[in-house]
């Protein structure tokens, strides 16, 4: 526990000398202008398949625990006040959010390269198309985990009816566990595929395993840490007034970039000599880290 401690101080202390805060604010800003057509998407979708106000709110109460406080409210007015829209508006918005979503990782790739201290080797091009990649292979997961919450009552009634009520309360306590064990795997998965491919060269698995789980770790407890936060300590709505959740958004997503990027720190510091499989030429912080945890 030490020697872990001590590296993810190194790797914080790393993210200073690498001015990822930085990247993070531009991360965060991309972020925040994927987010509201992502879910002008999802709301669509769920209008013209004429889903019920059932799956709105259960999608909603899975956004709840993610999101700051007050900001589940507005987006669930949103969700219900979204009519059908025509196709063409459909494919706008899902190019727009693709486009939007692919800044995030941009900033993010650029976040790792800093981590490894590693050149920019892709041009313009091939690096927004690896964005793209990203973004689709990281929505995978994402549409999976979703669909489960969807459908996340539905599955538990039929759970119950074919194992009898007196069953109830272990079913209702082991889905909740199940819930939880996927919104975390799902985290896991996607942060871990976001660092295998996020390099010129993809890495090991278990060279990335590590951070992504750090980074899922402190991602909830940022999360929980935040809502507190602004649930007991800092009005946004009366320094910032109508904007407040919408600030109050985007220093969230601030937050889970640097704990993205404090992860692939935490990686790089791990296994610092590997690179591309040769060895690199590492600072003395890092020499002190990697000699700590061997």
């Amino acid at each position: 526990m030490l020697r872990f401690f001590k590296l993810l101080r190194l790797s914080v202390l790393q993210a200073f000398n690498h001015d990822q805060f930085g990247v993070a604010k531009a991360a965060a800003f991309s972020a925040i202008f994927t987010l509201f057509p992502a879910i002008l998407l999802v709301a669509s979708i769920l209008a013209v398949s004429h889903s019920t106000l059932t799956f709105v709110r259960e999608i909603m109460y899975a956004l709840g625990r993610i999101l700051p406080p007050g900001t589940g409210a507005s987006v669930l007015n949103f969700f219900e006040g979204v009519k059908p829209r025509p196709v063409r508006m459909l494919i706008t918005t899902s190019v727009l959010t693709l486009w939007t979503a692919s800044g995030v990782m941009i900033s993010w790739m650029e976040a790792f390269r800093k981590a490894y201290k590693i050149p920019k080797t892709w041009g313009t091009v091939r690096e927004r198309m690896v964005a793209f990649f990203l973004v689709v292979l990281a929505g995978v997961p994402m549409g999976f985990a979703s669909f489960l919450v969807a459908f996340g009552n539905q599955i538990e009634t039929w759970m119950m009816f074919h194992t009898g009520h007196e069953y109830g309360a272990y079913i209702l306590g082991m889905w909740t566990a199940v819930r939880w064990i996927i919104a975390t795997l799902t985290s896991i998965a996607v942060i871990a595929l976001i660092y295998h491919h996020g390099l010129p060269r993809t890495q090991p698995w278990h060279r990335v395993l590590p951070g992504a789980v750090l980074a899922t770790v402190l991602w909830f407890t940022a999360t929980i840490l935040f809502g507190t936060y602004v649930r007991h300590f800092a009005d946004y709505k009366e320094i910032y007034g109508s904007v407040g959740t919408a600030i109050a958004l985007l220093v969230w997503l601030y937050l889970i970039s640097l704990v993205v990027i404090v992860g692939a720190e935490f990686n790089a510091l791990r296994y610092p000599r590997f690179i591309f499989g040769t060895y690199s030429q590492i600072p003395a912080a890092e020499n002190d880290s990697s000699t700590a945890v061997s």
